[in-house]
């Protein structure tokens, strides 16, 4: 008696919280999709329609639709020999993951950048736990594909996903690399210049990301395009004020056309 060949099928894997026009997109790019939004059934499910969704083509030209959004960073490929209702299964298990310091993360998992940050300090066992029955996963970030190949899809993984401090360090270097670039893209400064004023302002009294990153958009907007004196850096260290007070004090010190440099403090 033959024995049939398991077909592998392409599934999809976007973030409607990013991506919102996504599903009319389906919907017009596919009549009779099978798609699962991947909220629904947690305690998320009030935010389906903000949160992933699983999709799978039902014909030519919805999977060329969904590769092109592959390719525009806003879809996850998904080769796997595994069903629909497996693969939906496996996803869902990742709603939340464990963390090496803290309480478990929301994990967005469809996020293409994400792994795109991930990739370099992942190991097989973090592959296989975040892969589960999927054999290969590509997606495009930061002007690049990435892939990740399972060890075993066919096999259960021999823990779940655990995010370590070298996987959060590695989230946040990818963060800092994809906002250099936005800097880099929107005001015209070097690489270099975005790296170090990041670093500068990670070293004042600006808690959040946000305002680090408004920080570094001030100095960009401005005609301060040099690295901020000990001066200025010691000034704005001592600042007492909120961290709005602290950019205002920033925006004051920059307004100058002429930066100031170490060799003029006093």
């Amino acid at each position: 008696m033959p024995v049939s060949t398991p077909t592998m099928s392409v599934f999809y894997l976007a973030d409607l919280a990013l991506y919102p026009s996504l599903l009319r997109r389906m919907f017009q790019a596919d009549d009779r999709p099978v798609y699962k939004l991947l909220y629904l059934q947690t305690a998320y499910a009030q935010h389906a329609q903000q949160g992933p969704v699983l999709i799978s083509p039902s014909n030519a030209r919805a999977h060329a639709a969904a590769s092109e959004w592959m390719q525009q960073g806003a879809a996850i490929a998904l080769r796997t020999y595994a069903t629909f209702s497996t693969v939906v299964e496996h996803y869902r298990g990742l709603l939340h993951v464990d963390r090496q310091s803290g309480p478990p993360a929301l994990f967005r998992y469809a996020d293409p950048r994400l792994y795109a940050g991930l990739i370099r300090v992942l190991t097989e066992g973090d592959v296989h736990s975040l892969l589960g029955p999927v054999s290969v996963m590509e997606g495009f970030a930061n002007d690049e594909t990435w892939q990740l190949e399972s060890p075993a899809p066919d096999n259960e993984p021999l823990g779940s996903f655990r995010l370590t401090a070298a996987h959060e360090q590695a989230l946040q270097s990818a963060r800092d690399h994809t906002f250099c670039l936005q800097l880099i893209s929107d005001h015209h400064v070097s690489y270099a210049q975005a790296q170090q004023w990041l670093q500068q302002m990670k070293q004042l009294p600006l808690a959040t990301e946000y305002a680090r990153w408004e920080g570094c958009q001030i100095l960009a907007a401005s005609h301060y395009r040099a690295p901020l004196s000990s001066q200025y850096m010691a000034q704005l260290t001592r600042h007492e004020g909120s961290w709005q007070a602290v950019l205002d004090e920033l925006k004051t010190l920059v307004s100058v056309q002429t930066p100031l440099t170490d060799g003029d403090d006093t």
